[in-house]
């Protein structure tokens, strides 16, 4: 049986085989604390699941869903950008995901050809560049670093790539560094990108987990005429991850191809989930900023210790990751097996996310204040 030559191209999700090890751990009696994905601990909150369960027990709601998504969850999205974003958007500007990993891959056919250019960065969340090979067209990374504050420099980008590139995903704030953009940043890649005549897609999972004190920035705010997109999820934000559930909103000639995408591999997403949805837009803004207390609360503690401890870190401010250097004397592999070994601990090697991440690992802050402060006050002191 001979299998898709890509297939030679991709490499296995790595958070699945962290989930696979960690299983083999725990059979052995290890005791382990996983702060390497991004699966928010937080409860899901009551009045987000009891609309989940008033959908189940009041109305028959097993038939397809709307491909595009419930009228009820896009009115929430349209009144949810208006009032963080001051950003107007009409129906037709909105579409329901099953999960915003599935608008990353659907964008892709939608606006390229086989063997057209993807401009992405890197380190990056791997699934772009996965989804890229997977629909047959060829990844430019551009590497983002620290003296840069994590954002591209887009005069580095060749003008060969430049002038045939088709898509240019950014990931704002970003995973894995937890670096923020700011309105500069926003204005410039949306002038490069007009004038190259490239599509550009910020992936804002993470939009509102930014320290507390920082106003959430939408690409679309910068992007007035809508020539382009920005996904959106559930997960992060409302502790969502399990159910699956996200949109994208823009430019509705590209929604539109997605949509015809979309509407060809899956059935949309369960209507009862949908309507929770609903009801997470519906939380009053200081449920926002708790999570956000949290996290910072969190990420205080986790970068105190490991100043102590000799690790170098970057603070973004932005996510619930933190970005960390591999001590000296040390290659990923090394410190990474190391800190499971000795101190139970997994985190993620930063290669996960790009040849530009070896040398570091990133902390997920997924685990309670106490968790964290006992697992790190572990660690040895690092030269």
């Amino acid at each position: 049986m001979k299998i898709n030559n890509r297939m030679n191209t991709i490499k296995e999700y790595h958070f699945k085989k962290i989930e696979e090890n960690k299983k083999v751990l725990i059979n052995q009696g290890k005791e382990i604390i996983d702060l390497s994905i991004g699966d928010p601990d937080l409860p899901v909150e009551k009045s987000i699941v009891q609309a989940l369960e008033n959908a189940l027990c009041t109305k028959n709601y097993n038939n397809y869903p709307p491909y595009d998504g419930i009228i009820q969850l896009k009115n929430e999205i349209i009144n949810y950008y208006k009032q963080v974003f001051n950003v107007s958007l009409v129906r037709e500007e909105v579409l329901i995901l099953i999960g915003s990993k599935e608008g990353i891959s659907n964008i892709i056919p939608a606006v390229c050809d086989f063997g057209d250019t993807l401009i992405m960065p890197e380190p990056a969340y791997p699934v772009y560049e996965t989804c890229s090979r997977l629909w047959g067209t060829e990844p430019y990374t551009i590497p983002l670093k620290e003296s840069h504050g994590y954002l591209p420099d887009l005069s580095a980008i060749p003008d060969n790539i430049r002038r045939k590139a088709k898509l240019f995903f950014i990931n704002y704030p970003n995973n894995p560094t937890g670096a923020i953009a700011n309105d500069y940043f926003y204005k410039y890649i949306v002038n490069y990108c007009i004038d190259n005549d490239i599509v550009l897609c910020n992936d804002g999972a993470y939009n509102e987990i930014i320290m507390e004190k920082r106003q959430p920035l939408s690409l679309l705010q910068f992007d007035p005429d809508k020539k382009f997109i920005e996904f959106g999820s559930f997960s992060k934000t409302y502790n969502m991850t399990g159910f699956r559930i996200g949109y994208v909103v823009g430019n509705r000639n590209i929604i539109d191809a997605i949509c015809k995408v979309k509407s060809n591999l899956d059935s949309g997403q369960f209507i009862p989930i949908q309507l929770a949805a609903v009801a997470a837009l519906k939380l009053d803004r200081n449920y926002v900023d708790r999570v956000r207390k949290v996290y910072d609360k969190r990420r205080e503690i986790a970068i105190s210790i490991l100043n102590e401890k000799n690790i170098k870190v970057f603070s973004g401010g932005g996510t619930f990751y933190i970005w960390c250097k591999i001590p000296h004397n040390y290659t990923t592999d090394e410190f990474c097996e190391e800190l499971l070994d000795q101190n139970g601990l997994i985190v993620t090697p930063g290669y996960c996310f790009g040849n530009s991440g070896y040398g570091y690992f990133r902390i997920s802050l997924t685990k309670s204040c106490g968790e964290i402060e006992k697992t790190l006050k572990k660690l040895k002191k690092y030269e």
